[in-house]
């Protein structure tokens, strides 16, 4: 019974000291691994330190830095993209928060900075050699789901180019797709950044587009979506550069697109816009190419779409180069190899006033029945696309057409095949220009020296840019008249756009104009004055091969300067003209105008113009107005010669 009796008190001793050990242990080893993983973040915040990581180009890249002052600025605006309160503009700081973000706790989840910023991550385990061992294991399901179904093999970068119709439009778009080894390209994802806007007004899209009050996000969306829409119901090509990324590359840059899912930065119109942002992911996929300090070492103080192409093709990035014309397109191509009683008989058909099937009671050739049924086929699928048709609607009108082709046999010609790619935009003249001439006005003789930031001019060459279209901004004309000593501000345009659309049996866009800015006009006193101008129009324009394209628009104008008696006058009247080319590199332009002001200072304007341009190099372009004015009563002619250097 003794022996009993000890043999039990000593296994209640045991357990007592088991339970004690046990009791240590959890009291004390959470406190020594929450030591070892201070002492660990300790040390990888040392040696971030210690290399300087925080200066570190590719650091500059993944968070948008950009010099400011004496120190940096991320362009990023949304808060939720910095760990640290100051990481907009302390890189230090921020590092320092993303090292400390990696030991947050893992029930997080999606949430955690390991899941979050997964660019970042992978980048500081590389250069800090982070054993993963004493990090907290976090489940990032949501980003795995999302890379799971985004297959990273190629890039291709697109350009939906410049719709000169529409004020969103004019300056063109990029975005970037994502190619997989799927066979059809539109089963690929495309990468855009937009200002999210609902605004439908142009002049208040164009002022809050201009003065950053629109947020842009990146999306990561099916390609086929942004092809309906540029190609499709917009009337805007498509030109498509592959880019020779590594598969290692591209991944890359998707890791950097997952950081900024849902993250907005102020946009702005001409200088943080859709393209200047693209070039940060593409700097995040290889950086030893420079694309963003390309604007600034040129002093660009703009970002042109096209211009981004360019710098990118420039960088090396750019291997095959591919047209998509859009529907509108294809549909313009087929209807110039028609003639008119052809044309109309598809119209007819495609507005249902002609079945199909009687095309054949007109006595066409088999062979012309087809050209008039595949026109009409490819107009109803345009005006599906824009919903100017519903479903039902389409159908009825859609399949008869169908039933009729196949009834003719022979296979339909591919529009878009027999199309000559035009210039692609990249190879168009740079935005910017600057201008040296001299002139008479009056037989005064003058010098003159002029200055545009962006972008392109009626008069400009055209390759590369859309044929009847203008959007000058910052246009500055500055006069020295020997005679007088004087230099004076001949104009300045903060803005000045011009869309020439030509309409036909099928399109029926309306072209129209918008002048802001200052010019130099003769009023009652007999003498020049700068007076402030808002000069909108909107008419038709329509294309001849034996005059070119003409229009003709109503206008009004609202002028504002202390030298008019009552401070102001407005009125409205009628621009007529044509425009064409005489050959690739020489075009006219001619045009006249009549105003009448009944409001303020009351007068009339009439003046005629007449506009010539020859290209010298892609560059490089002469330039020749002579114009005739009539204000108040008085007259004035002016005539000036310039050479223009585009850069």
């Amino acid at each position: 019974m003794v022996i009993s009796a000890v043999r039990k008190v000593y296994r209640v001793q045991r357990s007592v000291y088991l339970f004690l050990c046990i009791a240590i242990a959890c009291l004390f080893i959470p406190a020594l691994a929450a030591a070892g993983e201070a002492d660990y973040r300790g040390a990888l915040i040392a040696d971030a330190a210690g290399k300087m990581l925080s200066t570190d180009r590719y650091w500059d890249i993944l968070m948008h830095y950009r010099p400011a002052g004496r120190g940096r600025k991320s362009l990023v605006d949304d808060p939720r993209f910095f760990l640290a309160a100051n990481g907009k503009t302390d890189p230090s700081a921020e590092l320092t928060a993303t090292i400390e973000g990696l030991f947050d706790d893992p029930a997080m989840g999606d949430d955690h900075p390991q899941c979050r910023f997964v660019a970042r991550y992978a980048w500081l385990r590389e250069k800090l050699k982070i054993d993963e061992s004493k990090l907290p294991v976090v489940k990032c399901a949501k980003y795995e789901e999302s890379m799971a179904n985004i297959t990273t093999k190629s890039a291709t970068l697109v350009f939906p180019a410049a719709h000169g119709n529409g004020p969103a439009s004019m300056f063109g778009h990029t975005l970037i797709r994502i190619d997989s080894p799927y066979q059809s390209e539109l089963l690929t994802y495309a990468v855009n950044y937009a200002a999210k806007a609902d605004d439908t007004n142009g002049f208040l899209y164009a002022f809050k587009g201009i003065f950053g009050f629109y947020k842009g996000y990146y999306s990561i969306l099916p390609y086929y979506v942004k092809v309906n829409e540029y190609n499709h119901i917009e009337h805007r090509d498509i030109w498509e550069y592959s880019l020779n990324l590594s598969e290692q590359e591209v991944r890359r840059m998707v890791m950097h697109i997952w950081e900024l899912r849902d993250i907005y930065s102020d946009y702005y119109f001409f200088t943080q816009n859709c393209s200047y942002n693209l070039l940060y992911l593409l700097e995040a996929a290889r950086p030893s190419v420079h694309l963003v300090d390309e604007f600034r070492e040129r002093l660009r103080f703009w970002v042109i779409p096209s211009d981004t192409v360019r710098v990118i093709e420039e960088s090396g990035l750019v291997g095959r180069i591919t047209y998509r014309p859009s529907l509108a397109t294809r549909i313009t191509a087929q209807e110039s190899d028609m003639g008119d009683d052809d044309r109309r008989l598809a119209l007819d058909v495609v507005n249902n006033t002609l079945k199909p099937g009687d095309i054949a009671k007109t006595g066409l050739p088999v062979e012309d029945e087809r050209k008039v049924l595949d026109l009409a086929t490819e107009v109803v699928q345009y005006r599906y696309s824009r919903k100017d048709l519903g479903k039902d609607e389409y159908l009825g009108r859609f399949l008869p057409i169908l039933n009729a082709r196949s009834a003719l046999g022979g296979t339909s010609e591919d529009a878009a095949a027999a199309i000559t790619p035009p210039v692609s935009p990249d190879k168009g003249h740079l935005p910017g220009r600057i201008g040296a001439g001299a002139g008479f006005r009056n037989n005064e003789f003058f010098s003159e020296l002029s200055w545009r930031a962006a972008y392109h001019d009626l008069m400009d060459p055209s390759e590369g840019f859309v044929e009847g279209a203008q959007i000058n901004f910052f246009d500055v004309h500055i006069r020295d008249y020997t005679d007088k000593a004087s230099v004076k501000l001949e104009s300045f345009r903060l803005l000045d756009i011009l869309s020439l659309a030509p309409r036909d049996l099928f399109f029926r866009p309306v072209s129209w104009k918008v002048v802001l800015g200052f010019d130099r006009s003769l009023l009652a006193d007999g003498d020049e004055h700068l007076v402030f101008r808002l000069n909108p129009a909107g008419g038709a324009a329509y294309e001849s091969r034996l005059f070119g394209l003409s229009y003709v628009m109503l206008e009004s104008d609202l002028q504002l300067s202390r030298a008019f008696g009552h401070d102001w006058t407005a009125g409205a009247g009628l621009t007529a003209g044509t425009y064409f080319s005489i050959t690739d590199a020489w075009k006219l332009n001619l045009s006249g105008k009549t105003l009448f002001y009944p409001l303020g200072d009351t007068h009339r304007t009439f003046a005629g113009i007449f506009r010539n341009s020859v290209r010298l190099a892609t560059n490089t372009a002469l330039e020749v107005t002579v114009e005739r004015e009539q204000s108040f009563n008085q007259y004035r002619t002016d005539a000036v010669a310039s050479v223009n250097i585009y850069y």
